[in-house]
């Protein structure tokens, strides 16, 4: 409610203490929005390394869309050496688990031959997938691959 501001001022600081909390009490949702208040810098002195690994402790944990956002970590060289293997993994992972994004993220990578070899068919099964799972970006990519 806090990071939203739902019913309260919108207080990224509180959220993140609240985030945190959780976190540390083994809720992996907690540690999943945390990583993402990291990423960003909202509330928090944005620090990619903290957050990498909240989303690795959330990825592990099942949250898939944390894999998501580890995986475009990696895949970017955001903050952490660029590792398109580490990104392919983590994007499988998400895609697996039912994350559209993550079905999106590797199907861009098929398309653009970003650590793998350029599959159009695939990346096309890939933003397919991900915009049946409701993920405009791969429903937008999907338009536009040939």
């Amino acid at each position: 409610m806090y990071e939203k501001g739902v019913g309260v001022s919108r207080d990224y600081s509180r959220a993140a203490n609240l985030y945190g909390k959780a976190c540390d009490a083994g809720d992996v949702l907690g540690c999943s929005s945390l990583g993402y208040l990291y990423g960003s810098g909202n509330g928090v002195t944005k620090d990619i390394q903290r957050a990498s690994a909240l989303y690795t402790k959330a990825c592990d944990g099942g949250v898939s869309i944390s894999c998501t956002n580890l995986g475009f970590i990696y895949a970017n060289g955001d903050g952490v050496p660029k590792d398109f293997p580490r990104a392919i993994q983590l994007f499988s992972k998400s895609c697996d688990s039912g994350e559209g994004r993550g079905c999106a993220n590797l199907g861009y990578m098929y398309a653009t031959a970003s650590g793998v070899t350029k599959d159009i068919g695939r990346a096309k099964q890939l933003f397919d997938k991900g915009c049946s799972k409701g993920d405009q970006w791969a429903c937008d990519r999907l338009k536009e691959v040939k």
